[in-house]
């Protein structure tokens, strides 16, 4: 199955984190599995240039000039099913 590239996403700056932005889904690049400190298990992550994202979430903007990469993460329950799906698709071709 094919998804749309132009999907958006939900992300997180962090697993735990409450802001959420979204992002398209071709825009995510190094899609892969990790498990940050304090996270139950691994978790789906990617990169997205800072400016690709709509939304806030918590990063280093101020500090550090744009454009820059981020690290995002996705979380099952934000994602609509065919977006998660391809995710996941994604992140275990890398393992």
């Amino acid at each position: 199955m094919s998804i749309d590239v132009g999907t958006l996403v939900p992300v997180r700056g962090a697993w735990n984190a409450w802001q959420t932005a979204e992002v398209r889904l071709g825009d995510l690049e190094g899609i892969h599995w990790y498990q940050p400190a304090g996270a139950p298990r691994p978790l789906v992550h990617a990169y997205v240039d800072s400016t690709k994202t709509r939304g806030l979430i918590a990063n280093a903007c101020q500090t550090t000039p744009e454009p820059h990469r981020l690290l995002v993460c996705v979380l099952k329950r934000d994602a609509a099913s065919p977006a998660y799906s391809e995710l996941v698709r994604l992140a275990a071709s890398v393992a």
